[in-house]
């Protein structure tokens, strides 16, 4: 979903709620969710990450969702802060979803 700036109009970014990929150990599969967030460059140090995904956690959670994931490169220091501000529980680091050593948080 497009996310965009209340004074100007101008699409900010972009915020997600979809199912994580398949595990590769079919006993770990568990629908799992995850929040995502991309925003423009311009549009950073604000506090929109953290207020869209937030309403799209709320969204989540309104529709049944039990838990909510996300996953984040480790060097993304800004998108560790927004999972800490979200009051996302650490996971720690796993491979488990994208081929790639991940961050992961849970809510």
């Amino acid at each position: 979903m497009g996310v965009e700036e209340k004074s100007t109009g101008v699409v900010a970014g972009t915020v997600l709620l979809v199912p994580l990929p398949e595990p590769a150990a079919p006993e770990e599969s568990k629908d799992e969710v995850e929040v995502g967030w991309h925003f423009h460059p311009d549009s950073w140090g604000r506090g929109l990450a953290t207020e869209s995904a937030r309403g799209a956690i709320a969204h989540g959670f309104k529709a049944g969702l039990g838990e909510i994931y996300a996953v984040v490169r480790p060097d993304n220091g800004s998108s560790l802060a927004v999972c800490r501000r979200l009051g996302m529980r650490p996971l720690g680091l796993t491979n488990r979803w994208y081929g790639a050593a991940l961050e992961s948080f849970v809510i």
